[in-house]
């Protein structure tokens, strides 16, 4: 009896590991991110397109920051706070879908290797909502 309770507390443990791993990822591609976006904002708006202005990729990368303390906060009490793990990996599929309407919609607007960092920095970010709904999904079993 006592090594199944064990078995089960184990398992858990593990379950809510792979969560705050994807979730600690996320932050961490989100840091990056907002670091290059807010201190190299004018190099990264010529290269996105030609007439992409820099305040603008600076102000996206300033409001990551509030995006990565929240997921900082998520992971630092996993077990407590992980349904708003849900929310974090909704905000990503947002995120994904809205890239693709940007990119579709100013296709010509951006330069070949501007789209091809919008649609790979989705796909990161798809990557890592997906592994996020995989966490959520282990710890309801």
């Amino acid at each position: 009896m006592q090594s199944q309770t064990l078995s089960r507390q184990g398992q858990a443990v593990s379950e809510t590991a792979f969560l705050r791993r994807a979730l600690q990822s996320d932050a961490l591609f989100s840091l990056l991110s907002s670091l290059v976006f807010i201190f190299a904002a004018g190099p990264l708006a010529r290269f996105i397109g030609p007439g992409m202005p820099g305040w603008l990729i600076m102000a996206i990368g300033i409001s990551f920051v509030p995006f990565v303390a929240s997921i900082y906060w998520i992971t630092t009490q996993i077990e407590a706070r992980w349904n708003y793990a849900r929310i974090i990996a909704y905000l990503n599929f947002v995120w994904v879908v809205a890239s693709y309407l940007v990119l579709f919609a100013g296709w010509s607007q951006f330069t070949g290797a501007g789209r091809w960092f919008i649609a790979l920095q989705a796909e990161v970010i798809f990557v890592l909502g997906v592994l996020q709904i995989v966490g959520l999904r282990r710890l309801k079993r």
